[in-house]
Formats: structure tokens, C-alpha cells, sequence
């Protein structure tokens, strides 16, 4: 066969057909890709002969081209030459496919032929100083040794290597459909006739089996595999427990052992226990991995959170080590377990040089001493996935015939490149659909069978010489993929073998993909030409609008308005004025974070984090303006002395915060971000110095405040007294400027009218935020009148009104505003109403499912795109 996928399609058939037939036991006939059989029988005559060379396993055939061609590219940067060891290795099986000729050196001109030409002759004398020969130098040896036993099927052309091993074409099946073409919307519309497609047939027949090659991505195929799932049994598929949710479709192929998540977690493993260092996601996704026996999934939990506090971007096990014996007291039992199993594990792995045996032994070891995989029940797939693991651990070990000694570095990095080069796929029961990846030959009868992705760019599939053979050599010897011609005659022979392995076969194509035109292959155009392909299908089509496809607003549920249960009055509010904030910003996300704990996770950030920056900044100026005073002791500073007490100020500011943080201001980032503080600070103080005089009252002032009935406690970054009489009160901001809105149900700064609540002082005549960023530093608010604070409009007075009560109707409306929300906040009102510009940095839109809702939160975003490009086609 011409793959493993096919010869265990034709074993699951065979052993249908004699169960069918109503055989209890018989004879299973060999059925193996031509590399395997090839493997098998030269081992065999390699065995009888003392005469010929150790036959190379496919392992150390791997490694010696990996090694070769390390060896050959020193000079070239750029290079993965690990893909570029198996391209070479692909090209040289591909020559030796078709018996190209080696002898001619002047054939292989050019950069990439050269280079193979000279891997292989490496890899030669690699394996003649170790007495021993691949299988493609051995496979002369079976020619026609076995003429009239050996059957090929599958192959859509005839290898001189075929022929010569006498191998007879099995003859096609008796089937011979006529094909029906279809053209569907787009690739999501072709899946949904697809899936119910198969419902239709599988509804006549129960036992029918089914064949579609979909060759789109591996995406595709498991989105299929759902859908035919759901729509053959949607009520089992969401209980989970139907039979639409276990037997029913499987997916030919496999993945990289390195992609499992079982096998990622142990290479994972072996690889920290090895040295290397992780980057937090990396590790928190090794720790949450359910292949644990201790810590458990609470333990785990706690001590990925003590990691995320510790604010580092990475780790080493031995880091972790030290952490483990610093958690808390209600997880050290269970913390100190797992240390005790690290430590042991880095013991049974050892360093320095071993053999790739003695390596493959000292994995397992590690492995067992974490318990790895777990003490949990695994089911048949995952089990087949650790006994694939332990079998590759072997045939590392095998590579000891070929390399005496390893680093364990070196050790580590090979099996990881194994693990990415082996695919592996756990068996599968003989399911009522298969899908296929490959346009190949079937070869077994099946009751239907539909290829998808015919356009005219996928089928006959594109002309792909090896970039590593010569063309000349490659359209001499026949290679399909060289060739248009080769092409061409290949979709033929697919067609021919599609109908020849069914009675109802339909070929399909998407009209579109994504915003690209598509158009059919035109090897289906006799089929649609006939113009009855859909109505013979009598299928429910589905719309084929791109956005309801994915939407289903059927089934995501809308709560249009939430309460959750009422904040105890006894009880502080918590988080002061932020439970205002984000009442107002969403009265979902405000019950989600404060009452539920929805928070985000911390997490480490290069350089000085944004919420460290924050507290810089304020704790600086506060020390700054606790030292000035005035506007008039600012005034009296020269350059150096503002310089010199600006950073003076900065650095007590860095040195409180370290001390907690036990970090160093020394530190290249904090060098930075004191550089970064006194700048933006001086510029302040430039903008400062030319406001009307001014007194700092206060600084980081808290003050309690009773709202609805609770208590919240405030601080207030800062107060001033003014020159003409009353007070301003002033908010420090050293993130993004948010527009300022103070009219409005929902204004910008609610935090501001909190701090006016608390006060109550009748002469507050200025609110505003001090926004001290590097793109700007500025005053931003409102005031009684103009001119109070730089560049601060006076109020706007409500319609109607007159101009002399405009700030006290104003304040008037903030204070009931505030009240509003925390009576919202207090009572548990928690809808999902998003302020505009409230969901871009929420981390608990996953819970809300807004999206799925169908509500456009950047509706003015969009608004003001479309604005912008009206007024760029008017030429303004």
C-alpha cells in the first residue's frame, strides 16, 4: 500500500467482509506500505547472509542525515536544518524510487542538488565505517524474489522500484459511479452539506461506510468530524454520551508525537529537568496538564499564582525548587511532596555524557519518579499514546549503534526532534465515516464517498518538482509531481479510482474562499454541465451568509438583565472608588471582578510593569509636592535645584517600592523607568509653574465616604487650595487618556465625583485627572469657570439655566449619578451593558460571551472609520 492509512483501511475491510461472511477466525493476509515491507524483507535476506552490512534502523538512517547535514551547512545561517535533513532524506528515497541515476556528477548542478549529492555521499561513508547500509543501498537484493506474492494497490503509478520487486496490481473493485458535482458558497458551507449528506446516507443505511477527503488542513477535518457528529445525533453529541460522540467518524493520519499534549507535557518535562528554562505561559500550561499525581489541581493552582506574583519572565526547575519551600502553609504538605519528586527526578537524569541507551533509560527514570503520566483512569487512546512514547524511548536508544556519547543537552534536543518527526495515530474501530487528507486511491469498496476542495488551484494538484533532484532527471524518469502532464494524468487515475471504489460518489467545490474567487476544476465541468447534481442530492441547504453560519444565535442563551445578591451594608465596599468604576464601565464586570474574584491573573511584563509605573509616579510627586508646597516654592527653584529634588524624589519613590519587590534600583529597567519618571515629572513641573498661584492642601489623602447606605474608602491623589478662594481636586492618570465625557448617563471619570461626594465641601470649584504619559502631559477636567487649570473649559451650564447656578446644578447631577451607581453596585444589578470602549481591555469577555450575543461593541470605533473614509472620498 501506498500509506498507512489506506493499509489500515483495507485491514478494517477485510476483517468486515469475513465477519459479514459469517467466519469466526481466519487468516490475516499481510497488508504494509511499501517502506515497511521493504524494512521487513531486507532485514530478512540481510539476516541469512553474513556477507552483507548491518541494516540501518530508520531511527539512526534519521540521524545520520540529520548529523551529515549539520556538518555540511556550518557555513549557512538561517537554516532549520532539521527540515532540511528530512527534505534531503524525502529527495534521496524519491531518486531511489525511481532509480535516477547517482553516477552522473555534472547532473546535480546547482546549490540544492549539491547539496545533496554531497549529504549523500556523507551519509555513505558514515555507514560504511560502521558496517552498515540503509535500506535503499539493501533493496536490490529482493528484486523479483517474490513475483506472483506480492500485490500492489493504491499506487497511481508504476515505480520502476515496484516492477522490479515483481509486486502484481490488484485488481480495481467492481464499482463504477457516476460522479455528481456541486458548488458550494464557501469551504463552511460545503462542510454543513457534507455533514448533512452524511446524516441522509447513514439515515438509509445504519452500517453504511463512508469516505471524504478533505484536504484542507487538519482545521477543516476536525470541524467536519463535529458537524457530521451533531447532525447525525445532536442530542447524544451534548450530553456527550450518543453515539454520535464515540463510533461514528474517524480522522485518517495522525500528528507529531511532539504536538500530543501528552507527549508535549513529557518533553515538556524532560526538558526542564534538563536545565532549561521556561517562559511563564509555558510553565503555567505544564502545571494546570491533568498528568500529575501532587500536587493536586488546588495545589497546582497556588503555586502557579505564587509564580505569577514573583513578576519573573522565566524559570528554571531549580528556581521552582526554592519557590516550593517559600508557598503557604495551607499547601506546603503537598508542595513539599512535589519538590521531594523534582529533586529525585533530576537525580535519576543525571548530566554529562552517556550513551543514547543509558539516556533513553535515565528518561524513563525521570518520567517515573514525577509519576508521569498520573495515577488517573486513562482511556484506550491515551493509553496507546504512553506505550507509543515508550517505544519511542527504544529506538532512541537504538541510536546507540550509530553515536557513542551524548551530552544530556544534546540527548534531550534529539528525542525532541524524534518525537516532532514521528506521527502517530491511535487505532480507530472501522467508524461509519472516514476522513481522509490525501487525494489518493481508496482501494476498498465504500458506500459513498465525497471529495471536497475540487477548484481549479487544488485539482489536478499544482506541478512540485523536488527542489533537490535535477528537472531533467525528474520528467526522464516519469515523477508525477514534476510535470503538468504528470499531474494531469494522476487526477485521471483519481477520478477512475473514485468511481471505481463506490456507487455514489459527489465532488464538491467551494465558490469562495475567504474575499478570493474560486473557480471549479475543470475536470468536473461534464459533471456540472448536467445541472441536476443539486436537486439529486435533496439535501437542506443551509444559508450560505458567512456570519449566521458561525453565528447560531439559537443557541447561546441572552440574559438581558442580571442581579446577583446585595453587598452586605455592614461589610466596606471593597476596592473604593474602583467598585464605582466599573459599575459604570459594565455592571457585569464590576459583579464579576469585585464580588466573584473574576480578576486577571498577574503575569510578568518586560521591563517595569504599567500598575508598578502608576505607583511611581504618584508616590514620587507626593513626596515632591510634600516637600514644594506651593506654586510659589516651585517658582523659587532653579534647573538644577528642580533637578536635583525631582530625582531625589524619584528615587525614594523606586526605593519603597523595591523593598517590597525585592528587586534592585540598580537594576538596568529601573535606571530606565527613573530616567523615564524624572523626565515626565519635569514636565509637569514646567506646566505647573505657569498656572495662577496654588497651595498643595493634601496628598494621597483617604477619606471615608457613606454612599446607599455603605462605607467605601477614598484617596485623593491630590487637593489644592486656589488663589481666589475654593478647592481643586486633582487625579493622577499615567495610562491611556480616556475622552472625557461629563454630561453624560455614564461620565468618563466617575472616580472624580466620588472624591466630590466625599469632600462635601461647597467650595469645590475644579475636577480633573493630571494625565503624565509620554505622549502627553496635560490637565484634563471641568471647572466653575475658565483658566482655573490650564486649559480647562468652564462648565457647561443645563439649557434653561441660569449661568451663576450652572456649577452647583452640575455637582448636583454628579452626586445623584454616584449615588445611582452604587445603589446598582450594592443591590447586585450586574447587566451586560458595556460602556463604548469598556470591553477592548476586559478579560472576562469569555464569561459574558458578548460576542456571541451578536452586540457590535466597537460600533463607534466603526462609526468613526466610516467617517473618516466619507470624508477622505470628498476630498476633505
Amino acid at each position: 500500500m501506498p500509506s498507512r492509512q489506506r493499509a489500515h483501511a483495507v485491514r478494517l475491510a477485510y476483517a468486515a467482509a469475513q465477519l459479514n461472511a459469517g467466519a469466526r477466525v481466519w487468516r490475516t493476509p499481510d497488508v504494509l506500505t511499501f517502506d515497511a515491507w521493504l524494512l521487513r524483507e531486507v532485514e530478512r535476506a540481510a539476516s541469512s547472509r553474513t556477507d552483507l552490512p548491518r541494516v540501518l534502523s530508520p531511527p539512526e538512517e534519521w540521524l545520520l542525515w540529520r548529523q551529515c547535514t549539520l556538518e555540511l551547512t556550518q557555513g549557512h545561517e538561517l537554516l532549520n536544518r532539521g527540515a532540511l535533513a528530512e527534505s534531503l532524506r524525502e529527495a534521496s528515497a524519491l531518486a531511489a524510487q525511481f532509480r535516477l541515476d547517482w553516477s552522473n556528477t555534472g547532473a546535480f548542478a546547482g546549490a540544492e542538488a549539491e547539496l545533496l549529492f554531497k549529504v549523500r555521499a556523507r551519509v555513505n561513508e558514515r555507514c560504511d565505517s560502521l558496517g552498515a547500509a540503509t535500506i535503499q543501498a539493501l533493496a536490490g537484493l529482493l528484486a523479483n524474489q517474490q513475483a506472483g506474492s506480492l500485490l500492489a494497490a493504491g499506487f497511481l503509478h508504476s515505480a520502476p522500484r515496484l516492477r522490479e520487486v515483481g509486486a502484481k496490481p490488484l485488481a480495481a473493485g467492481g464499482a463504477s459511479a457516476r460522479p455528481r458535482a456541486l458548488v458550494a458558497a464557501d469551504e463552511l458551507d460545503e462542510l454543513e452539506i457534507i455533514a448533512q449528506w452524511c446524516k441522509t446516507q447513514i439515515a438509509s443505511k445504519p452500517d453504511a461506510r463512508l469516505l471524504v477527503i478533505l484536504s484542507s488542513g487538519p482545521g477543516p477535518r476536525a470541524r467536519l468530524a463535529t458537524m457530521i457528529r451533531q447532525a447525525i445525533d445532536p442530542k447524544g453529541w451534548l450530553e456527550g454520551n450518543g453515539a454520535g460522540a464515540a463510533d461514528l467518524v474517524s480522522i485518517e493520519g495522525g500528528a507529531p508525537l511532539a504536538d500530543i499534549p501528552l507527549i508535549a507535557h513529557a518533553l515538556f518535562t524532560l526538558s526542564w529537568l534538563g536545565g532549561s528554562r521556561g517562559a511563564l505561559h509555558e510553565i503555567s500550561e505544564w502545571l494546570r496538564a491533568p498528568y500529575w499525581d501532587t500536587p493536586g489541581a488546588e495545589s497546582r493552582a497556588r503555586i502557579e499564582l505564587c509564580l505569577r506574583e514573583r513578576r519573573q519572565l522565566h524559570f528554571n526547575l531549580r528556581e521552582l525548587v526554592s519557590i516550593l519551600g517559600d508557598v503557604q502553609a495551607r499547601n506546603a504538605p503537598a508542595a513539599q511532596e512535589w519538590r521531594s519528586q523534582l529533586q529525585s527526578a533530576m537525580q535519576a537524569l543525571g548530566d554529562g555524557a552517556a550513551s543514547p541507551r543509558v539516556w533513553s533509560e535515565r528518561f524513563r527514570a525521570a518520567l517515573d519518579a514525577v509519576h508521569w503520566p498520573g495515577n488517573r483512569v486513562r482511556d484506550s487512546n491515551e493509553q496507546q499514546t504512553v506505550v507509543r512514547l515508550h517505544e519511542l524511548l527504544d529506538e532512541f536508544g537504538q541510536l546507540a549503534a550509530s553515536t557513542r556519547t551524548l551530552s544530556r543537552t544534546d540527548a534531550i534536543h534529539w528525542l525532541e526532534e524524534l518525537a516532532a518527526r514521528t506521527v502517530f495515530r491511535p487505532a480507530d474501530a472501522d467508524t461509519n465515516v472516514t476522513i481522509a487528507a490525501a487525494f489518493a486511491d481508496p482501494i476498498v469498496l465504500y458506500d459513498g464517498i465525497w471529495v471536497a476542495g475540487l477548484h481549479a488551484g487544488a485539482f489536478p494538484q499544482p506541478v512540485a518538482p523536488d527542489p533537490f533532484l535535477p528537472l531533467g532527471a525528474q520528467l526522464a524518469a516519469g515523477i508525477p509531481a514534476a510535470s503538468a502532464a504528470g499531474r494531469l494524468a494522476e487526477a485521471r487515475a483519481l477520478l477512475a479510482a473514485w468511481r471505481a471504489s463506490t456507487r455514489e460518489l459527489v465532488l464538491s467545490t467551494p465558490a469562495r474562499e475567504d474575499d478570493l474567487e474560486l473557480l471549479p476544476s475543470p475536470m468536473l465541468g461534464k459533471w456540472l454541465r448536467e445541472g441536476n447534481a443539486t436537486a439529486a442530492l435533496a439535501l437542506k441547504r443551509t444559508s450560505s451568509w458567512l456570519p449566521e453560519l458561525i453565528r447560531r444565535p439559537h443557541a447561546v442563551e441572552c440574559v438581558e438583565d442580571t442581579v446577583g445578591v446585595p453587598w452586605p451594608l455592614e461589610q466596606t465596599v471593597p476596592a473604593g472608588v474602583r467598585s464605582l468604576e466599573l459599575q459604570n464601565l459594565c455592571g457585569f464586570r464590576a459583579y464579576a471582578e469585585l464580588r466573584l474574584g473574576a480578576g486577571e491573573l498577574a503575569a510578568p511584563e518586560l521591563g517595569v510593569g504599567y500598575d508598578t509605573r502608576g505607583k511611581l509616579l504618584h508616590a514620587a510627586l507626593e513626596t515632591l509636592w510634600n516637600t514644594l508646597g506651593d506654586s510659589r516654592t516651585l517658582a523659587r527653584q532653579d534647573e538644577a535645584a528642580l533637578d536635583a529634588l525631582i530625582l531625589r524624589s524619584v528615587v525614594e519613590a523606586a526605593e519603597s517600592l523595591l523593598v517590597a519587590a525585592n528587586d534592585d534600583v540598580g537594576a538596568p529597567k529601573w535606571i530606565r523607568e527613573i530616567r523615564r519618571a524624572r523626565r515626565l515629572i519635569k514636565t509637569l513641573c514646567e506646566l505647573e509653574s505657569g498656572r495662577s498661584p496654588f497651595r498643595v492642601r493634601a496628598t494621597e489623602r483617604e477619606t471615608p465616604l457613606r454612599l446607599a447606605g455603605a462605607r467605601l474608602t477614598v484617596r485623593i491623589d491630590r487637593i489644592d487650595e486656589l488663589e481666589g478662594g475654593g478647592q481643586a481636586i486633582l487625579d493622577y492618570k499615567s495610562g491611556r487618556p480616556t475622552p472625557a465625557d461629563w454630561y453624560g448617563e455614564r461620565p468618563s471619570h466617575p472616580q472624580l465625583l466620588a472624591y466630590l461626594a466625599a469632600l462635601s465641601a461647597d467650595d469645590i470649584l475644579a475636577l480633573a485627572t493630571v494625565n503624565v504619559t509620554a505622549r502627553e502631559v496635560r490637565f484634563d477636567g471641568v471647572a466653575s469657570s475658565a483658566q482655573l487649570l490650564p486649559k480647562v473649559k468652564g462648565i457647561k451650564r443645563p439649557e434653561g439655566s441660569d449661568p451663576a447656578d450652572a456649577w452647583r446644578l452640575r455637582t448636583r447631577e454628579w452626586l445623584t449619578c454616584i449615588e445611582r451607581l452604587a445603589t446598582e453596585f450594592l443591590s447586585g444589578r450586574a447587566p451586560v451593558n458595556p460602556k463604548p470602549g469598556a470591553c477592548d481591555y476586559c478579560q472576562i469577555m469569555s464569561v459574558c460571551r458578548l460576542a456571541d450575543r451578536g452586540i457590535d461593541v466597537a460600533d463607534e470605533a466603526l462609526t468613526a472609520i466610516f467617517e473618516d473614509l466619507e470624508d477622505l472620498r470628498h476630498g476633505v
